[in-house]
C-alpha cells in the first residue's frame, strides 16, 4: 500500500511496532517455560541421594542375606522343635514307667507296654519329620535316616551377615535298630511293609530282597548284656541287636514290661536316652537359638530401613512438589505481568491509531453538512 500521507505512516509504523511487541511476548513466554521446566526435577525421587543409596544397599544386603539363611534356618529350627519334643516325651515315658514299678496289675503293665510302643513310634516320625529341601538335597539333622545306616546329616550355616559360620553336627534321635545276622547282613523293620528287610553286608546298603513278616513274630530269647536275639512264632531271625540313636527298644525287649527288672532295665535305656539328647542337642538348639536371633534382629533392621527409605522418599516426594509449586508460581506472576503489559500496550496503540484516522463526521444534520 503507497504510503500517501503522514497518517498513513503512522498507522504503519504502529502496526509495525504492535507485531513487533507480540513477537517479544511470545518470546518471553517461550523462555518462561524453559526456565519452568529447568527448575523443575526430572525425577520425583532423587535415588542417587547418599542416604538413600545407602540405605537401600543395606537392605538389599540384609534380605539377599536373610534368603541364603532361610533354608538353613528352617533345617536348624525343626531339629530344635524335634529335640524339645523328644527330651519331653522321654521324660513323661521315664514318668509312665516309674509308676508301674512294684505293681501288681497285669492290665496296667500292659497298658504301659502299649503306650510305651506308641511314644517310641511317635518319636521316630517325629525327627524323621524334621526335614527340610536345601537346594536339591533334603536334609534332617536329626533323623530320616536311609537304612541300614544311622547316620544323619550335618550342615555348615552362616550365623552373620558380616561373615560368621557354624558348623551344625547332626545327631540321631529315632529309636530303631538293626539285627545283624551270622553271615553280617542287617535286618531292619520296615513300617510301610510290617516287616524285617534285609540288607546286603557288602556296605552299599542294598537290599538283598529277603524279608521276614513282623506280624506272628516273637522275642523267644534276648541277652540286654550281649544283644543277642532269637526271634520265633510264625518266623525265624536271629543275631545280635545293634542299637541307634536314643537305643531305646520297643516294650517286647523288656518282655513287656511284665516284671520290675525288666521295666527297670527300660528305666535305666530312657534315663541315658534323656541324657544323650541333652548333651548330643544341645549344640543343635544352640545354633537354631543363634540363627533366631540373628533373623530376628535381620527383620528388625530391614523393617528400620524399610520405614528410613520410606521417610527419605516421601521428603523427596514432598520436596519436588513445592519445587514444581514454586516455578509454576513464578511462571504464574510473570505470565500475569506480561497480561497487564499486553493490556497496556495494546491499549496505548489503539488510541495512537484511532488518533492517526482523524476526527469522526458530526451526527445528523451536521454530519449530513460534511462537519
Amino acid at each position: 500500500m503507497p504510503v500517501t500521507t503522514i497518517n498513513d505512516f503512522v498507522q504503519i509504523s504502529l502496526a509495525k511496532n504492535q507485531t513487533n511487541s507480540m513477537e517479544s511476548l511470545v518470546l518471553i513466554s517461550q523462555k518462561l517455560v524453559e526456565r519452568m521446566n529447568a527448575e523443575r526435577r526430572d525425577d520425583a525421587v532423587n535415588f542417587t541421594r547418599p542416604d538413600l543409596v545407602r540405605a537401600n544397599s543395606e537392605k538389599g544386603d540384609l534380605m539377599a542375606f536373610k534368603a541364603k539363611i532361610a533354608d538353613n534356618l528352617s533345617a536348624v529350627s525343626k531339629a530344635k522343635g524335634a529335640i524339645e519334643w523328644v527330651e519331653n516325651t522321654l521324660d513323661d515315658m521315664l514318668l509312665d514307667l516309674q509308676e508301674i514299678l512294684g505293681s501288681g496289675d497285669a492290665e496296667a503293665r500292659a497298658a504301659a507296654a502299649a503306650a510305651f510302643d506308641e511314644d517310641l513310634g511317635l518319636i521316630n516320625s517325629k525327627v524323621d519329620n524334621a526335614n527340610q529341601k536345601i537346594g536339591y538335597q533334603d536334609v534332617n539333622l536329626v533323623g530320616n535316616t536311609t537304612p541300614p545306616d544311622f547316620g544323619v546329616d550335618n550342615l555348615y550355616i552362616r550365623t552373620s551377615a558380616k561373615g560368621g559360620s557354624a558348623f551344625v553336627e547332626g545327631v540321631n534321635l529315632g529309636a530303631r535298630f538293626n539285627v545283624e545276622d551270622a553271615e553280617g547282613d542287617l535286618w531292619r523293620y520296615d513300617e510301610s511293609t510290617e516287616s524285617y528287610i534285609e540288607y546286603s553286608a557288602d556296605g552299599t546298603g542294598t537290599p538283598s530282597g529277603a524279608s521276614v513278616a513282623a506280624d506272628g513274630l516273637t522275642i523267644d530269647s534276648y541277652d540286654a548284656d550281649t544283644g543277642a536275639v532269637v526271634f520265633g512264632g510264625t518266623g525265624s531271625l536271629q543275631g545280635t541287636v545293634v542299637r541307634g540313636g536314643i537305643e531305646v527298644l520297643g516294650s517286647e525287649f523288656y518282655s513287656d514290661f511284665a516284671d520290675d527288672a525288666a521295666v527297670q532295665r527300660a528305666i535305666d535305656d530312657v534315663t541315658a536316652a534323656i541324657d544323650y539328647v541333652a548333651s548330643n542337642g544341645s549344640s543343635i538348639k544352640a545354633n537354631a537359638t543363634v540363627l533366631q536371633v540373628s533373623n530376628r534382629l535381620i527383620q528388625d533392621r530391614i523393617s528400620q530401613l524399610s520405614s528410613e527409605i520410606s521417610d527419605i522418599t516421601k521428603e523427596e516426594v514432598d520436596a519436588t512438589a513445592a519445587e514444581a509449586k514454586a516455578a509454576r508460581l513464578k511462571v504464574s506472576l510473570a505470565v500475569n505481568n506480561i497480561n497487564l503489559t499486553m493490556q497496556h500496550s495494546t491499549g496505548i496503540i489503539q488510541n495512537l491509531m484511532a488518533l492517526t484516522e482523524g476526527q469522526g463526521s458530526a451526527v445528523g444534520v451536521f454530519g449530513l453538512l460534511g462537519y
